[in-house]
C-alpha cells in the first residue's frame, strides 16, 4: 500500500519518465512537471496530475523528484526562476535523482536547506526498464533523519543503498558510472580485436562468459545489439560522455589519477563523432567496427 504522501516528479526525460509510471503503478498520488511540454502526456493518461512550472509542483507535494541532464539544469530547475525554491512549502524533501557533479549537489542542497526545506541525493543506477519493474537502484545521500521518509519511495521503485549524507549519493554513481562504462568499452575493444583477426562472436562469448573475463554486458545487453545491429538508446552515449567528463573532474579535484579507465572517453567522443551520440552507450562497439573493418556480426 503506498505511503500517504504526495509526491512529484520534475524532468520526465527517460529515466525521470520511467521514475513517474513506476510510483503510478505503486499507488503513490502523483504530480508532474517537465519543461518542454509534452512528455507529460502518457502520464496524466494514466492518473498524474500536470503543473505548468515547477514552483506550481513544489506547492503540491511533500516530496519532489528532480531528475534532469546536467548540473546547470538541477540549478535552473530548483533554484531559477519559477524553480522548486519558488513555490516549495516549509518541510518539503526534494529528491535529486540526476547524476551531476558532486560539489553542485553539495551546493543546491545546502540553499535547499536554507529556504526551510531538505534535500537528498537518490542517483539511479539501471536502466528505465529496470525501474518500470521495480529493479533500480538507487545510491542515496541522505540526512539520516530523512532516509525513513524518502525510503518507502525509492524501495517502491528499487533497492535502496545509503551511502553517506547529501552528495554522497551521486559520489557513488560517479563512481559506478566510471567503471561501468569503462567495462562496456574494454567488452568492445576485445570482440572488435577478435573479430578483425577472423574469431566467431559466439565462439568469443562462449569463452569470455566462462572466464575471468566474464561480466553482465557479455551476457546481456552487449551480444544483443550487436547481432540485431540496433543500438537502442537506454542510456545514450552522449550521456556516458557527460559522465565520464564528471568522473575525471571528480578524481582530478581529489588527486586520484584514472590511468585505466582514461580511454574510454576517447571510444565515447569516437561515437559521437560519428553520428552515434543518440544511439547506446554499446554503440562504441559499431564505431570501432567502422575505423577498423571488423565485423563482429558475419553478414
Amino acid at each position: 500500500m503506498a505511503e500517504s504522501q504526495k509526491i512529484g516528479v520534475a524532468g520526465l526525460g527517460n529515466m525521470g519518465s520511467a521514475l513517474a509510471r513506476r510510483l503510478l503503478a505503486s499507488g503513490f498520488s502523483l504530480s508532474v512537471f517537465n519543461r518542454t511540454p509534452g512528455r507529460e502526456a502518457p502520464l496524466v493518461v494514466r492518473g498524474a496530475v500536470s503543473t505548468a512550472s515547477a514552483a506550481e509542483l513544489a506547492g503540491k507535494v511533500d516530496i519532489l523528484l528532480t531528475c534532469v541532464p546536467d548540473g546547470p539544469d538541477v540549478e535552473q530547475l530548483i533554484l531559477g526562476k519559477d524553480g522548486v525554491l519558488a513555490g516549495a512549502r516549509p518541510g518539503l524533501l526534494v529528491v535529486e535523482c540526476s547524476t551531476i557533479d558532486p560539489l553542485v549537489s553539495r551546493a543546491v542542497g545546502e540553499k535547499v536547506r536554507a529556504a526551510g526545506c531538505r534535500f537528498a541525493d537518490a542517483a539511479v543506477g539501471g536502466l528505465p526498464k529496470n525501474i518500470d519493474a521495480g529493479q533500480g537502484v538507487f545510491m542515496v545521500g541522505a540526512l539520516e533523519s530523512d532516509l525513513p521518509i524518502v525510503r518507502p519511495v525509492l524501495q517502491s521503485m528499487g533497492q535502496v543503498v545509503h551511502c553517506g549524507p547529501p552528495s554522497y549519493g551521486v559520489a557513488m554513481k560517479l563512481v559506478n558510472n566510471l567503471l561501468s562504462q569503462t567495462i562496456q568499452a574494454a567488452d568492445a575493444e576485445a570482440l572488435v580485436l577478435g573479430a578483425k583477426f577472423g574469431l566467431d562472436l559466439q565462439v568469443m562469448l562462449k569463452v569470455l562468459t566462462a572466464s575471468a573475463a566474464d561480466n553482465a554486458v557479455l551476457r546481456g545487453r552487449l551480444p544483443e545489439q550487436v547481432m540485431s545491429g540496433k543500438y537502442d538508446a537506454g542510456f545514450t552515449a552522449r550521456l556516458a560522455l557527460k559522465d565520464q567528463r564528471l568522473a575525471h573532474d571528480f578524481a582530478s579535484r581529489m588527486g586520484v589519477p584514472l590511468f585505466a579507465l582514461s580511454q574510454t572517453r576517447q571510444l565515447l567522443t569516437l561515437a559521437l563523432a560519428q553520428g552515434r551520440g543518440d544511439q547506446s552507450v554499446l554503440s562504441v562497439a559499431a564505431a570501432l567496427e567502422d575505423v577498423t573493418g571488423a565485423k563482429l556480426v558475419k553478414e
